[in-house]
């Protein structure tokens, strides 16, 4: 990294943010990814919203039609909920960022912030599934559209905690710790929140209930669960005996601005949110790829999550070995190429004279392999670029960088909600998958576009070169 180009600020008197020297305990970081766990089954639900506004053509769904199928301006009124939702946080989000860096709360400048927000989100996140009107009506459009909004800006808030990693990782064998249970702690939730759902609620289904009520019971289960474990997190952390100690006396604009001068992070953002646009396609395609490209039940999404579950524990201690070996950009790398061409498979995976029966569990072991590796490995070097700035300019505005993240994808982060109903609308039954077929199709292409930007500006050498000059291991 290039000091000179990426910040051209002055160190505050004491010099640079001093490593702290009691390490954050391992049982605590058990803890902490269990809290992880609880916030990807709330984000997953959450991510559903699709798939309760604009099911799948099959029986499977069978759920009542709440908002219109018209869409404005080639887009549909539940993505257009969903991203302006979205944009409405984004806003909001460096506010509350640079709140949390300048807290001097004897809670603690993150604890304070989590407190306030984790059971807002749980309430907001069922409150999404529960329309006020049982059909196509104006009023369920506008309910939506406050649940969105208020969810969000409880998220932004609940997502100050982000900034505690980089300040907790003492030492790059810390990151990597936070950052591999975590990776485990997403695909646990991910599993739960996007695909043993629909087995539970298939199986509430066959014993009588409604597959509308069905889903919701499901989901306040599930969430009342992930309210516990973010419950758990919380009471994990102390600032005081493995933070910093420092609060940032720097204003909001200043810290922003700050932010911005570090060229490495802002492209680097950029680049990730481009991945991120092709994994949420993923995600949120997975479904209608089971059902409408293999014509399989959602029920099956569960035996596959699980499956890859199983293949991604056995991935995960080998990723942080490999990765000291290779370096976490050629991981990164490597496991975009990978999903790639796991994407352009899903597109065409019914022309290929594979059995539907096989083929998913084919695709499943290939998945794990970049699943394991992007659960670890972006995370790390984002914490990373944050920790060398901080210890280099001795400015402690951890969650600013969260905050200019937000500001930087304000626009794009919200892309995938807003284009994926609207994609689906080409075409979503087994006669007609053409809006399906796009969706892994753009997501391919997603891929392609995030390996080319990490490629073209991340130096990682410098990184890690400055990183070892103000004594991180």
């Amino acid at each position: 990294m290039d000091r000179n180009e990426d910040v051209n600020t002055t160190v505050p008197e004491g010099g640079a943010v001093a490593l702290k020297k009691e390490e954050f305990p391992f049982w605590r970081i058990l803890l902490w990814s269990l809290g992880g766990v609880g916030s990807t089954i709330i984000g997953s639900l959450t991510g559903l919203m699709t798939y309760f506004y604009v099911p799948p053509e099959t029986s499977q769904a069978a759920f009542p039609q709440y908002l219109s199928n018209e869409t404005i301006l080639g887009f549909t009124l539940v993505g257009l909920i969903g991203y302006i939702g979205g944009l409405v946080a984004i806003v909001y989000n460096p506010f509350v960022s640079t709140r949390s860096d300048r807290s001097k709360s004897r809670i603690g400048r993150r604890k304070v912030f989590m407190l306030v927000a984790f059971l807002p989100v749980s309430v907001f996140s069922y409150l999404m599934f529960s329309p006020p009107v049982d059909h196509v009506s104006p009023a369920n459009a506008i309910w939506l559209f406050a649940i969105i909004v208020l969810l969000n800006l409880f998220r932004a808030t609940y997502g100050v905690s982000g900034a505690l990693v980089p300040e907790f990782g003492s030492t790059s064998k810390i990151i990597m710790r936070f950052s591999t249970f975590g990776a485990i702690g997403w695909v646990l939730g991910y599993i739960i929140g996007s695909q043993l759902i629909f087995m539970i609620k298939d199986a509430l289904v066959t014993a009588g209930m409604a597959p509308v009520d069905a889903f919701r019971t499901t989901v306040g289960g599930l969430i009342l669960i992930s309210t516990v474990f973010l419950l758990l997190q919380i009471l994990v952390v102390d600032e005081k005996r493995y933070g910093t100690g420092k609060s940032s006396t720097v204003a909001l604009g200043p810290a922003l601005k700050l932010t911005f001068k570090n060229r490495t992070f802002v492209l680097y953002t950029l680049a990730n949110q481009i991945y991120n646009w092709g994994d949420g396609l993923f995600q949120t395609g997975l479904l209608y790829f089971v059902t409408v490209i293999f014509g399989l039940s959602e029920a099956m999404l569960f035996p596959f999550g699980a499956t890859l579950l199983g293949l991604a524990f056995v991935i995960y201690p080998l990723v942080p070995m490999i990765a000291k070996r290779t370096g976490n950009k050629l991981l990164y790398m490597i496991a975009l190429v990978i999903m790639f061409v796991v994407m352009f498979i899903f597109a065409w995976a019914d022309k290929i004279p594979v059995s539907a029966q096989i083929l998913p569990w084919i695709i499943v072991a290939i998945i794990a392999i970049p699943s394991a590796i992007t659960g670890i490995i972006p995370g790390a070097i984002n914490n990373e670029i944050i920790r060398e700035d901080c210890l280099r300019t001795g400015v402690a505005k951890e969650a600013s960088f969260n905050a200019a993240a937000g500001l930087i994808t304000a626009i794009p982060s919200g892309f995938v909600g807003l284009i994926i109903p609207s994609l689906l609308l080409l075409g979503r039954s087994p006669e007609n998958p053409l809006g399906v077929r796009t969706v892994a199709m753009v997501s391919a292409g997603c891929m392609l576009g995030a390996l080319v930007m990490l490629m073209a500006f991340y130096n990682e050498k410098k990184l890690k070169a400055s990183l070892k000059e103000y004594g991180y291991q």
